[in-house]
C-alpha cells in the first residue's frame, strides 16, 4: 500500500513513492548532501515496526557483505515517522520480470550468480535469508546486484516467520528448523520463473500454493529441456526437489551447474532424433518408393541416436557436488550443507542458533588409511539416525564406526580423523555419505567419500556437540536424487570445545 508522500522526513527530502506493502511504504528521497536514498517508512508507526527496522540494520551491519544492500540509518522523526534510510536502487529484479517474459540462461546467470555468492557467504556465517524473492534482488546502476530484505533473516536452526508462499520451500510450512536448503529452493524458483516466464506453482490462495510446493513436481517443457540440455535441466529440477537432502549444498554450485552446456555429441543426437520425427511425418503423403527410402533414413537416424546415447551416457550425468571433485573441494571453503530427513527425536529442548557468527573452519577431504585392528565402541542408541530411502530387503549391511570413541572432546583447531569399516565392497556409483548434526537440528551431509576414513580440520558449524553416522548412497541418474543403499551405521558423538 502506498500512502500520501510526506515532504520531509528528518534530513531527507522525499521525491516520490516507489513501492510498498501492508506495513511499509518505500520512497525515493535525497539527503542533505544530495545523495539518493530509499526511505522505508512504517504505516502504523508502532514499536514493533521500529524493532523490525532496527533488527534488519543490525543483521546487515553484522554480516557486512558487499553483496547486501547497506542501511544508513534507522530512527523516528520529530513528527512521528518510523523509518530506515537505505542505499538507493533504481529497480528490482521483479520490475525486469514482466509477466510472461523469458530470460536467456546467460541473463539468469548474470542476475542470480552474484546473489548466490552472497547467499553462500551468509550461510557460512550461519545466517539464513528466509525471504529470497525477486523483490529483494536489486539491480544497481553501476552493474552490481544486491540482496535486500534481511528483516526476516534467522540464525541457522531457528524457526523463521512465514515468507512469500510463491517462493517458500516445502519445509517452511513444517516445524523443521531453517537452513541453507530453504534459500537454495527459493533461488531455484526464481531461476525457473525467469527461464519459463511463469512460476512453477500457482493457486487461487496461499494455502493452495503451499500445498502444491509440498506435493507437486515442477515440469519443464520439451523446448526448454532441449535449449538447456539434460544436465542443466536436471540441475534446475534438483534445486526444486521436495526433500532438502536432494538439493544442492551450495547456491553457487547450483548456478554453476545451470551454466553447463550440452556436449556436441548430445546436441547431434537430439538433431538426429528430430530429423527422424520430421521424416516420419512426411512419409504418410509420399509414394511407396520414397516411403521405403524415408524408412531407411529414419532407422539410420534412430540407430545413430542410440549409439550416441550409449557413448555419452557416462559423460552427461550431473555429478553430485558433494563428491570428492574439484568443484566440491572449492565449495568446502565455505561449508553449506544439506539436510537428510530423519525422525525428530522427542525432546523438550528447542533448537537454538549458534552464538558465534564467524565462518566455520573449512573442511578438507584428505583420505587416511583405515586403522587395522581397532575395536568398535558400542553404539549410542538414544540418538536418531536418518531413515533409509531404499526398501529394507535391498539394503546392504550398515558400516561400523571405529574412531573416534563416543563422547570424545577436541579443541576447535584440532584435526579429527573419522574412520569406519564396511563388510561389503562399494558397487559402481556408490560412496559413503558422512552425516553430522547438532542437537535439535536435522541431519545433514558434510561430504562423500569412497574411502573408509575422512579428515575434519574443524567443526562444520562452530563449537559444540555433534552426532555423526555413515551410510552408503548412490545417485539416481533418472531423478537426480540420492538413494541410500545400506542401513545407517550406529551413531557417535564428538565435541568441539
Amino acid at each position: 500500500m502506498i500512502q500520501r508522500s510526506p515532504q520531509q522526513i528528518d534530513e531527507y527530502t522525499v521525491l516520490r513513492p516507489v513501492g510498498g506493502s501492508q506495513e511499509f511504504t518505500v520512497y525515493h528521497a535525497t539527503s542533505r548532501d544530495h545523495t539518493e536514498v530509499a526511505i522505508k517508512a512504517a504505516l502504523n508507526r508502532s514499536a514493533r515496526d521500529l524493532a523490525h527496522l532496527r533488527r534488519e540494520k543490525e543483521v546487515v551491519g553484522h554480516l557486512s557483505l558487499p553483496g547486501i544492500r547497506d542501511i544508513r540509518h534507522v530512527g523516528q522523526s520529530a513528527d512521528g515517522h518510523i523509518y530506515s534510510a537505505m542505499e538507493w536502487a533504481e529497480r528490482s529484479l521483479r520490475e525486469e520480470m514482466k509477466p510472461g517474459r523469458r530470460f536467456s540462461r546467460a541473463a539468469v546467470l548474470k542476475y542470480l550468480l552474484p546473489v548466490a555468492q552472497t547467499m553462500d557467504e551468509m550461510h557460512a556465517r550461519q545466517f539464513i535469508h528466509c525471504n529470497v524473492t525477486p523483490d529483494h534482488i536489486l539491480l544497481m546502476n553501476d552493474g552490481r546486484v544486491l540482496l535486500a530484505g534481511l528483516a526476516q533473516a534467522r540464525r541457522r536452526g531457528q524457526h523463521p516467520a512465514p515468507g512469500d508462499p510463491r517462493y517458500s520451500a516445502p519445509e517452511r510450512n513444517t516445524a523443521q528448523p531453517t537452513g541453507p536448503w530453504s534459500d537454495i529452493y527459493s533461488l531455484g524458483v526464481i531461476a525457473y520463473e525467469m527461464l519459463t516466464g511463469e512460476l512453477p506453482f500457482t493457486g487461487a490462495t496461499d494455502d493452495e500454493v503451499r500445498r502444491d510446493h509440498a506435493v507437486l513436481s515442477p515440469s519443464l517443457s520439451r523446448g526448454l529441456r532441449r535449449s538447456l540440455g539434460r544436465d542443466a535441466s536436471r540441475a534446475l529440477l534438483r534445486a526444486l526437489a521436495k526433500e532438502p537432502a536432494d538439493r544442492f549444498h551450495s547456491a553457487t554450485v547450483f548456478l554453476e551447474a545451470l551454466r553447463e552446456q550440452e556436449s556436441t555429441s548430445m546436441r547431434l543426437q537430439h538433431s538426429l532424433t528430430d530429423l527422424g520425427h520430421g521424416l516420419a511425418g512426411l512419409a504418410g503423403a509420399a509414394p511407396r518408393a520414397l516411403k521405403i527410402l524415408l524408412l531407411v533414413l529414419v532407422g539410420g537416424a534412430a540407430a545413430a541416436g542410440v549409439l550416441l546415447s550409449g557413448t555419452q551416457g557416462g559423460e552427461t550425468i550431473a555429478e553430485d557436488p558433494r563428491t570428492a571433485t574439484a568443484q566440491f573441494l572449492a565449495a568446502l571453503e565455505t561449508p553449506v550443507s544439506i539436510w537428510t530427513p530423519r525422525p525428530v527425536h522427542p525432546s523438550t529442548e528447542e533448537p537454538t542458533a549458534d552464538t558465534e557468527a564467524t565462518p566455520s573452519p573449512s573442511l578438507s577431504p584428505t583420505p587416511t588409511h583405515t586403522p587395522g585392528a581397532a575395536t568398535p565402541t558400542p553404539e549410542v542408541v538414544d540418538t536418531p539416525t536418518p531413515v533409509p530411502v531404499a526398501a529394507p530387503d535391498r539394503l546392504h549391511p550398515a558400516p561400523e564406526l571405529l574412531q573416534p570413541a563416543d563422547v570424545t572432546h577436541f579443541q576447535v583447531g584440532n584435526t579429527v580423523d573419522l574412520a569406519w569399516s564396511y563388510a561389503a565392497a562399494l558397487e559402481p556409483g556408490e560412496s559413503f555419505d558422512i552425516r553430522m548434526w547438532k542437537p535439535g537440528e536435522p541431519a545433514w551431509g558434510i561430504a562423500r567419500s569412497t574411502e573408509t576414513s575422512y579428515r575434519l580440520h574443524g567443526p562444520p558449524a562452530g563449537a559444540g556437540e555433534y552426532t555423526w553416522v555413515i551410510v552408503v548412497v548412490k545417485d539416481d541418474p533418472a531423478t537426480g536424487k540420492v538413494i541410500e543403499t545400506s542401513k545407517p551405521s550406529g551413531s557417535r558423538r564428538v565435541f568441539w570445545d
